[in-house]
């Protein structure tokens, strides 16, 4: 037993030095003025762990920038869009073929517009996709024109076209 509490003096003994007050003992250092902090830890300088070509690797999907005609030009015609797809919407008539022929009678030329059902999300889990139609129409006067018409909301967006893809980025997961 006796053996056992030398052991614990020793042991108390080697803590209670370790305990004292910061700067009070002779092995006591003091950081220098302006030194780094040892919990910070420092930035790493140059590109990190980024692609080199990001940006030329996704070049792809920038749009062009719309000129201050073809940005007028878009918004008119978004602006007689939007309430007949509107009174689409009302009336509860979601069909791509109704809203192709709305932007037909408004002048989108067939060739380049695009209509078709709302695309299924990945997290979708109803047994019927959702109601609606998306569409796109590009053209040299106004770039593009893409949205949608669904049961809660009619949206008329003017874009820029990508050279690469129109007026549609083509899906990916």
């Amino acid at each position: 037993m006796r053996g056992h509490v030398g052991w614990w003096m020793a042991a108390v003994a080697v803590l209670s030095f370790g305990c004292a007050s910061p700067g009070t003992g002779t092995g006591a250092a003091t950081p220098a003025e302006g030194s780094p902090s040892p919990f910070l830890l420092p930035t790493p300088a140059g590109p990190g762990d980024a692609a080199p070509n990001h940006a030329d690797n996704n070049a792809w999907k920038q749009r062009a920038e719309l000129t201050a005609a073809q940005k007028r030009a878009g918004e008119k015609l978004a602006g007689q869009l939007k309430p007949r797809l509107e009174k689409l919407r009302k009336a509860g008539d979601f069909r791509p073929t109704e809203t192709r022929e709305v932007l037909l009678d408004l002048g989108a030329d067939p060739d380049t517009l695009i209509v078709t059902p709302m695309r299924v999300p990945e997290w979708w889990t109803a047994s019927t996709p959702p109601e609606g139609a998306f569409f796109a129409v590009q053209s040299a006067e106004f770039g593009c024109l893409i949205g949608d018409v669904r049961p809660e909301r009619v949206l008329v967006e003017v874009r820029g076209a990508n050279p690469e893809f129109g007026c549609v980025e083509p899906h990916t997961h």
